[in-house]
């Protein structure tokens, strides 16, 4: 590769295209610096930091910044360093990574099938994606699926599936609203899908479980069930009521007793709890919460406490007006990110995850410490965090239609249960489409190989709704930025931590 002169690198300062090449960064001991074209990290001196750092200053210019070189006399020195590590150096994207084949039906290697089982619902959560306000998705409907039409799907995915293993997804509305077809689906699966490693999963509210259905599901091989609560009965009331406003904790909490116990009984399910933090975001509501589940002390081992902010514009205006009348006029005080750090120190948060500040923090150590590293600068990069449609899994609706997940609401088909996989579709819209729209802005984009915008956040009925996806990228980019900074503040100060993320599985 040519070797750059900082008559170059100044150009690139002026001209306003530093700012894809990467970006500063600090922990509270060193500074760094993120290489978008080869994804290195570089810990600068005390002298270089204020030299990276005025590059990509917008308010600092060219001459300044020559001034200052020629001042720390680190011309040789530094353009050494960005030389042999080729930094400063990314290339213009002009494509996304070309996937070819690898979307048709002759090389098609499904890892997941997601069956829609019903589009009703017994609640009528304030955050929920299908309420009639929330523009993005369908609304709430009485549609089943039938067991002729989920067979079909999961025949085709069997014929498609990865050569290793296949795991098969109930969703909803409410999944147990319709349980006797998820049972037939998994007794059909495990019946004849012999040959393949089988595994299930589904997330229910836990309000209409029953012992009968706890006993059922308890005996279901490498099952795992995501349970919705948000924590104890005051916090969990606030946003999970049934439809006429009705609060639903205490049938949720008998719930969760009757699937815990057959699950510590026959020992062959696992249990995850979904949170979904809503406002207003204190540490005192943090710390209510994740004490509610680190006590429930009925769990089989090995549950784990997730959670998440809402998404985009699902909460309705009417939740914060309530809030407001109730005195919550502070909605934000604290970040759930930065409360768990604070949360963390001094703990093994790998190894316990019975709480709410664990996962968050295990992703981002994981996002960084598994991103591709290159000797020297690409010129592509993946689609963000899109996967390959109709590949790693495929959503069957209630109707038969195919969609690329659950995550994507309103997006166009890619196919049905009866023609099987819509390869034009998927061309058209999830790859010429995205692409078309998304190059001109992921190439100016300084965190373009760490992205994990995907379809679901920026997909409508007409395909990429692209000012939708751009809405997303100044958080996309800041919370990648705290990620950086929080595996390097723990390269520097917990090595034990880093091998034990080298040696986690993912998914």
């Amino acid at each position: 590769m040519s070797q750059r002169n900082w008559m170059d690198i100044l150009k690139l300062k002026e001209t306003g295209e530093i700012q894809r090449m990467g970006i500063p960064f600090s922990t509270k001991k060193k500074d760094y610096f993120y290489d978008t074209g080869t994804s290195k990290v570089v810990e600068l001196e005390a002298e270089e930091k204020k030299i990276f750092n005025a590059l990509f200053d917008p308010g600092t210019s060219p001459e300044q910044i020559d001034q200052m070189i020629t001042m720390f006399g680190k011309q040789e020195q530094l353009l050494g360093v960005i030389n042999s590590e080729h930094l400063l150096d990314n290339p213009v994207l002009k494509q996304f990574v070309q996937i070819n084949d690898y979307y048709k039906e002759e090389t098609m290697k499904i890892e997941q099938l997601i069956i829609e089982l019903t589009g009703r619902c017994n609640l009528r959560c304030k955050y929920c994606i299908y309420n009639e306000y929330y523009e993005g998705n369908r609304n709430f409907n009485t549609n089943d699926i039938s067991f002729k039409t989920a067979k079909k799907a999961m025949d085709y995915a069997y014929q498609h599936r990865h050569s290793e293993h296949l795991s098969i997804t109930f969703y909803g509305g409410e999944p147990l609203l319709n349980f006797e077809v998820m049972k037939q689906c998994i007794d059909y699966a495990l019946e004849s899908f012999v040959d393949c490693n089988l595994g299930f999963s589904f997330t229910t509210n836990l309000t209409l479980m029953t012992e009968e259905m706890a006993e059922y599901l308890g005996n279901v091989p490498n099952l795992s069930i995501v349970l919705s609560m948000d924590g104890p009965a005051h916090i969990h009331n606030m946003a999970r009521v049934y439809s006429n406003d009705r609060p639903t904790f205490d049938d949720a909490y008998r719930g969760l007793k009757l699937i815990a116990k057959a699950a510590k009984k026959y020992g062959k399910i696992s249990l995850m709890f979904n949170v979904v933090l809503m406002p207003p975001y204190k540490e005192e509501k943090f710390n209510q919460i994740s004490d509610f589940f680190s006590n429930l002390e009925f769990l089989p081992l090995g549950t784990e406490v997730r959670a998440s902010y809402p998404s985009k514009g699902t909460v309705p205006k009417s939740y914060y007006i309530n809030l407001q009348e109730k005195g919550d006029s502070y909605i934000t005080d604290t970040n759930w990110y930065e409360w768990a750090e604070k949360k963390s120190e001094g703990k093994d948060f790998i190894s316990n995850k019975l709480n709410l500040y664990s996962n968050i923090l295990e992703a981002s150590l994981i996002k960084i410490h598994n991103r591709p590293v290159y000797d020297t600068p690409i010129g592509i990069s993946y689609r963000n965090g899109c996967c390959i449609p109709g590949q790693r899994r495929l959503y069957v609706c209630t109707d038969g239609t195919y969609k690329v997940c659950e995550r994507v609401g309103n997006s166009p088909s890619i196919g049905n249960v009866d023609q099987g996989i819509d390869v034009y579709a998927i061309e058209k819209y999830y790859l010429k489409k995205y692409d078309c729209e998304s190059i001109k802005y992921c190439s100016k984009c300084w965190a373009l190989r760490l992205c994990d915008i995907c379809y679901a956040q920026c997909y409508d009925e007409e395909g990429i709704n692209i000012g939708e996806k751009c809405g997303y990228c100044d958080d996309t980019r800041e919370r990648l930025k705290s990620w950086l900074i929080k595996y390097y503040e723990a390269v520097e100060e917990n090595m034990d931590l880093i091998h034990k993320i080298d040696k986690i599985k993912i998914s």
